[in-house]
Parts: C-alpha cells; sequence; structure tokens
C-alpha cells in the first residue's frame, strides 16, 4: 500500500514519542512506525530514578503515561518494519513488506539492541533458556537457579530484580564492578554467588531447552559448569540499522552522526535516540533529540 505523508517516524521507543509529539502540534502530517513493542527498550528497564518529574518509576508505568498522552494527541502508531529507504526527487521512498512510505522527510529512532554472545550455541537456546529481558521473564523464573553475565550497571540492576524472584543466581562478568554501590546488594545476597574474573563459553541443554552454562576464567583453563534454568547475557548493546546502509549515511561503530540540529549527512534524514552517535544515553536525552529533530523538520517544511 502507498502511503503518502510528511514525515516518516521510524521507531517509537522515547525519542521517536518526543518527536511525534511535537509534529502533531504542526500542520504537517506525519506517521510513526515500530516493529516491535512502544517503548521499546523501556520494556527491559525496572526502575528509573534520573528522570525528572518522578522520584521512581519503570518502564512499563512510563509508556502507560507515553500511550495515554499519544492517545489525548490522537497519535496512533503502525506496526511495521522499515527494511529499506531510496531518495527521489521528491524526498524518500520507505519500502516494508507490505508498504511504501512516500515522504518530504525521516526521522530514525529505531535505538540499539543487546549484543549476542557469539557463542555457537547460543542460536539454540534463545527463548529456551537463554533471555536478554530479564523483567519480561522474571516471571518464568520464579524458584529457579539463574545465571546472569554482565559488565555494566545495567546488567546488576537486571540481576537485582530476579534476586527477589530466583532460587540462585550466578552473577558472571569480566568487569571489576566494586565502583558500583548497587554491586553491593549482589555480594551481600546469600542468594547470590559471583564469579569474577570468568567469562561465558558455552551454552548445554536439549531438545527441552538449556539446562547448564560453561563459564571460563580469564587468564587460566579453569572452567565452571554452572546448572541454571536461565541464562541472562547483557554483553553491550548494538544499533538497530540495517536499513540505512544503502544511504550513504555517515556512521561511528554502526551509529548515526548527527549535527547539532539532529540532521545526518544526507540532507532530509534526522536521527534521535540511541541509535545517534553521542556521549549520553539516557531517557532524558533521547527525549531531547526527539524534540530537537522535529524542531527542525518543522522549521525545514516551513521553508519549503
Amino acid at each position: 500500500m502507498k502511503i503518502k505523508k510528511n514525515v516518516l517516524i521510524i521507531g517509537a521507543g522515547c525519542a521517536g514519542i518526543s518527536a511525534a509529539i511535537y509534529l502533531a502540534r504542526s500542520k504537517y502530517s506525519f506517521c510513526i512506525v515500530e516493529k516491535e513493542m512502544l517503548g521499546g527498550k523501556l520494556n527491559t528497564i525496572t526502575d528509573i530514578e534520573n528522570y525528572p518529574g518522578y522520584d521512581k518509576i519503570s518502564g512499563i508505568e512510563l509508556i502507560e503515561n507515553y500511550k495515554k498522552q499519544l492517545h489525548h494527541l490522537n497519535i496512533n502508531i503502525t506496526k511495521d518494519e522499515i527494511v529499506d529507504i531510496k531518495k527521489n526527487k521528491d524526498g524518500f521512498i520507505a519500502f516494508s513488506i507490505g508498504n511504501e512510505y512516500h515522504v518530504d522527510l525521516i526521522i530514525i529512532a529505531t535505538g540499539s539492541k543487546n549484543m549476542p554472545t557469539n557463542i555457537k550455541s547460543e542460536e539454540l537456546f534463545i527463548g529456551k533458556g537463554i533471555s536478554y529481558c530479564a523483567v519480561c521473564d522474571a516471571f518464568f523464573n520464579r524458584g529457579k537457579d539463574v545465571v546472569v553475565f554482565g559488565r555494566d550497571i545495567k546488567s546488576i540492576k537486571e540481576a537485582i530484580y530476579l534476586e527477589n524472584l530466583v532460587n540462585k543466581l550466578y552473577f558472571v562478568t569480566d568487569k571489576k564492578m566494586d565502583q558500583f554501590e548497587e554491586f553491593k546488594l549482589l555480594k551481600d545476597s546469600q542468594k547470590v554467588s559471583i564469579y569474577y574474573p570468568f567469562v561465558l563459553n558455552n551454552f548445554v541443554g536439549n531438545n527441552t531447552g538449556l539446562t547448564s552454562v560453561e563459564i571460563k576464567e580469564i587468564g587460566s583453563d579453569k572452567k565452571i559448569s554452572l546448572d541454571c534454568f536461565t541464562c541472562f547475557p547483557f554483553v553491550g548493546d548494538q544499533p538497530n540499522g540495517n536499513f540505512i546502509n544503502n544511504l550513504g549515511i555517515e556512521t561511528i561503530n554502526g551509529y548515526i552522526k548527527t549535527d547539532v540540529n539532529q540532521e545526518t549527512n544526507v540532507k532530509g534524514i534526522f536521527a534521535c535516540g540511541d541509535i545517534v552517535s553521542k556521549s549520553l544515553k539516557q531517557i532524558v536525552t533521547a527525549g531531547s533529540d526527539g524534540a530537537i529533530a522535529a524542531t527542525n523538520i518543522i522549521k525545514t517544511l516551513n521553508n519549503k
């Protein structure tokens, strides 16, 4: 189906929603598409304590607030996945499996996703014992033994969330974590065993699912097998932006480079949120990016 609008927003996380809110107050038409869940990574965040206006709020609660605001502004989100974008004399055509979006300008707000471990056996157990979202799958691990691998504050917070529910938690890391105050909560818990400096080495299981995780000590041949129901490997993040490969958009390590107006080197294409190469990636900065992108898009359309 051919859809014609002034602006296409790709991604309905905090950045894309912020851009949509600003565009909704303009005279220009737009659509916002999301291939997965509204809110993006907010669906996996337990506690947010640095967002203005809230002492503490969960990602899910914040998403519910977004939904109310979107409804109030009559903004509908289309479930769709953009797979390619081409430039033409009138602007751009963004292609999904069943639709063509003919637009003047584009905002890319697709964020980032969890990186795989690149262990061969990983693919065998995704959804059958390997999970990248503790909040999403915590219910299924009540009273179970789990392994969490991580090297940052996010992984510590995910482990703390799980610790309240599981029988036993093995926290595996190859980085020193004592600089994080929250790490002490894990070290002091009788449910938690810390393995440092270790890395994930292999996933073991059967047709039913994962049964254990093999870890290897850095600098030695020592290997340990940890029986578990689920492993949560938090290796890091990578950008969600494969569909931009043919556009000539300048990137840094896969993340989009933008100017102060959130515009890329390809005129007419803007980017905001975690897909952008920047020093601080937080919910509040994603919202700011979206507002800046939308405001400058409105200016661009006004000058046409």
